[in-house]
């Protein structure tokens, strides 16, 4: 199961219980365009997390028909999340997709002082100097270093997307770090 999928399952149980559908919905909504979620993912990977003793399940009633399965964590499943959340891998500080994922449930992490440590980190891997294309030598090639129009609305793009993370995280380090 991959990481992203157990964080995404774990920080939305850590909202609130949810049956299967609920959660796969949700799932979908913040990760789906990324990577759609199949039931012969989720459901296998809920599995393995509640023979982990990380979620149980107990039946409620259903809204119309039969019973439905709610999920909700465990203690062992909170501490597990906030330790994802406190120490992530590098591929959720350099991955969009995954930092989203993080930043969805950073929240958990209710200690102001670790969540600005993950906040950190992001904002290290930012301060580096990146781009989609590099020239010859291997430096990073800027928007007005290309005549197509595609190329430079896509750098343009990421830079805008870029100062404004940099605004908002040394904003809320800030904040944070205050508490």
């Amino acid at each position: 199961m991959s990481r992203m999928l157990k964080l995404a399952i774990l920080g939305f149980l850590r909202d609130h219980p949810l049956h299967g559908y609920d959660l796969k919905s949700r799932i979908a909504a913040l990760t789906g365009h990324v990577k759609p979620i199949a039931d012969g993912t989720l459901y296998p990977a809920i599995k393995r997390l509640e023979n982990a003793g990380l979620l149980t399940r107990r039946s409620a009633p259903g809204k119309i028909a039969a019973p439905r399965h709610m999920l909700e964590l465990t203690q062992d499943g909170i501490d597990y999340l906030r330790r994802l959340l406190r120490d992530p891998e590098e591929t959720f500080i350099t991955d969009e997709n995954r930092w989203f994922t993080l930043l969805a449930f950073l929240r958990h992490l209710e200690n102001p002082r670790e969540q600005a440590i993950v906040l950190h980190r992001r904002l290290a891997f930012l301060s580096e100097p990146i781009s989609f294309f590099y020239d010859e030598r291997g430096h990073p090639m800027a928007a007005d270093e290309f005549e197509d129009p595609f190329r430079q609305g896509l750098l343009t793009i990421a830079r805008a997307a870029n100062r404004a993370e940099f605004t908002w995280l040394n904003n809320t380090i800030a904040e944070l770090e205050r508490h």
